[in-house]
């Protein structure tokens, strides 16, 4: 979302993200991460209808996004906004088939085809609205 637009939305919007802290190995031996360094990942979802975090879980620095994406649960209708790092087109399939909707950037390499492109006001700082249906082989069979 552009700072200094209002956006409104007759579902419940959610974004979700991870960062990285890092913290000194040598005072936090159980933090490991990389061979000279540790960390803790801070992963936050952030309910937009009173811009407060439901839910923040820390997990070790190696833990991947997805893997804590997975284990959350949206009410029906929502719209779930993530990055690249939540990329799981068997979680797309998940979502869509539990009516929930979700926006992400595609892959650069992503294959798919548009099923129905919608009119946004670049004004308010959208470049696309589409429906896709990927096309990759195996992709498509993740998410069909």
């Amino acid at each position: 979302m552009v700072p200094g637009h209002n956006f409104r939305f007759k579902n419940p919007l959610y974004s979700l993200d991870a960062s990285t802290i890092d913290l000194c190995l040598e005072m936090f031996p159980w933090a490991d991460f990389r061979t000279t360094k540790g960390a803790v990942k801070l992963h936050v979802g952030l309910n937009h209808a009173g811009y407060l975090p439901e839910f923040v879980t820390v997990t070790e620095g190696k833990q991947h996004d997805i893997t804590v994406g997975r284990t959350l649960q949206f009410p029906k209708g929502s719209i779930v906004a993530v990055d690249k790092g939540y990329n799981d087109y068997a979680w797309y399939k998940e979502l869509t088939d539990k009516e929930i909707f979700f926006v992400t950037r595609l892959k650069t390499n992503a294959k798919y085809r548009v099923i129905e492109r919608r009119q946004v006001l670049k004004k308010k700082g959208l470049t696309s609205d589409q429906t896709i249906k990927l096309t990759g082989v195996q992709t498509a069979k993740k998410c069909p």
